[in-house]
């Protein structure tokens, strides 16, 4: 309404200009040479109007025979790559939603349409993966290195493929040429040090943990924890290579590290004993149990004073139980002792504390022992052992990611390959245990505690 409005207007706006010329009575004369015109105003007006006309019209005419081509020829460039970043967009949607067809066409129509071949190299190699077409893929992460845009995801779309074939030598040297790109990405940074640890390279993973936390790729706990379980692989390598007390050394700076960090603790210990320092074996599991107990620390801390009566042991664990008295594995310890030293009392007054606390296989094996050496009842002594077999499973050290068990704690699971990924904790079921025949009542030391031990443990006492 208002163009109407306003076409309106300037139609009368002309005309009043045009009759307001024409009107004004005179005449017009211009002398040129030999030459003299004479007219009205309103007709030179007419006439000027007439050939600033014709100017514009040839003007635009020369204009377009001049520059037209070149800009049909950019419209049309604009138009195919308007196109072609709809098709990459599609293909790019194709592909995340699992449709490799899709995602192919689209992403040949984009190649087509587009002058930029490097944008289209990613679209065409997950459509590869999709299909299963490794081969096509590890092409086009191969051609993207050739191109400085797309180098660096080249390089990640082939480090995938090597981690996912296991060539972890491959992995390791295309994640190596990542991280002369980009040493700040979080996952350059995290998928170096899971490689360097894999290949044992102690002292490159170190450096390179370090860098992870001083970029934020991994929180400070975390942080911690991997630098002290490197520090505790390094130590075992040395352990193994027989230089005891440099392995020592380590294995304080891994305790230095992460104090929380049981396993550190564990071969630090062990390590003190091997090199005649009992005392310094002593403090150090007495310093680890007020923060995380376990059987291993308990049974090195017997193994330093087997000399001693089974009564001078049972004081002895009872100290060191009191750093941490309400924990499960306190009364566990002294229970176990309190059976050696046959003091009937202080075995069950923990073992009903340690039931109380978590009713475990192992807890129940030692009420047992307990039922068998104080009255000889074996029924007595056979339902404990069927409790044992429906009790919850004894903690072993178990794999978050696959869920199998090591016998002792390590950076890398041994059956999947996951890194930092082995805690000490209760497995989901546990296979029960055969019960023992008719009458036969007997319950050993060995089969009231078949949980894991630790390697450093296993070797400090023997």
């Amino acid at each position: 309404m208002i163009r109407i409005v306003a076409f309106i207007v300037a139609i009368v706006v002309v005309a009043a200009v045009a009759t307001w010329v024409a009107e004004p009575p005179g005449r017009v004369e211009i002398a040129w040479g030999d030459y003299m015109i004479e007219t009205s105003p309103g007709v030179l007006a007419a006439a000027v109007a007439a050939a600033a006309a014709a100017v514009l019209v040839i003007t635009a005419v020369v204009r377009f025979v001049w520059i037209g081509p070149r800009r049909i020829a950019l419209a049309r460039r604009r138009r195919r790559k308007r196109l072609g970043y709809r098709a990459l967009t599609q293909g790019l949607v194709a592909a995340a939603a699992g449709d490799p067809r899709r995602a192919r066409r689209f992403a040949r129509r984009a190649d087509l349409l587009l002058e930029e071949p490097p944008l289209t190299l990613l679209l065409s190699a997950q459509a590869a993966q999709l299909e299963g077409d490794d081969q096509a893929a590890r092409g086009y992460f191969e051609a993207m290195l050739e191109q400085p845009a797309t180098a660096f995801l080249g390089l990640r779309g082939l480090l995938v493929q090597a981690e996912r074939t296991g060539d972890t030598a491959t992995a390791l040297e295309l994640a190596e040429r990542a991280f002369a790109l980009r040493p700040e990405t979080p996952w350059v940074l995290t998928a170096l040090l899971e490689l360097q640890t894999r290949a044992g390279r102690w002292s490159d993973a170190l450096v390179t943990v370090k860098q992870a936390l001083r970029h934020g790729a991994v929180s400070e706990d975390a942080g911690r924890r991997r630098q002290a379980g490197l520090l505790f692989e390094r130590a075992r390598a040395l352990r193994e290579k027989g230089e005891v007390r440099e392995a020592l050394r380590v294995a304080e700076e891994a305790r230095a590290t992460d104090g929380s960090f049981l396993p550190a603790a564990l071969l630090g210990a062990g390590l003190a004993k091997e090199a005649g320092r009992g005392g310094a074996a002593a403090r150090t599991v007495t310093e680890a149990w007020r923060q995380c107990p376990h059987p291993a620390l308990g049974r090195l801390f017997v193994s330093l004073h087997a000399d001693d009566s089974a009564t001078d042991r049972l004081k002895r664990v009872e100290k060191l139980a009191s750093g941490n008295g309400d924990h499960v594995e306190s009364h566990m310890l002294v229970a176990r002792q309190a059976l050696e030293a046959r003091q009937w009392g202080t075995a069950r007054r923990h073992l009903e504390r340690a039931v109380a606390e978590y009713p475990s296989a192992a807890v129940y094996r030692l009420l047992a022992r307990l039922e068998e050496g104080e009255s000889g009842d074996g029924d007595a002594v056979r339902r404990l052992l069927r409790q044992a077999s429906e009790a919850p499973p004894d903690p072993a050290w178990l794999c978050t990611r696959c869920a199998s068990a090591s016998p002792a704690w390590s950076i890398v699971c041994d059956h999947c390959g996951a890194f930092d990924s082995i805690e000490w904790r209760a497995p989901a079921r546990v296979e029960a245990p055969a019960l023992p025949p008719e009458g036969a009542a007997a319950v050993t030391e060995d089969e009231a505690e078949p949980s894991p031990v630790p390697a450093a443990a296993r070797s400090a006492t023997g």
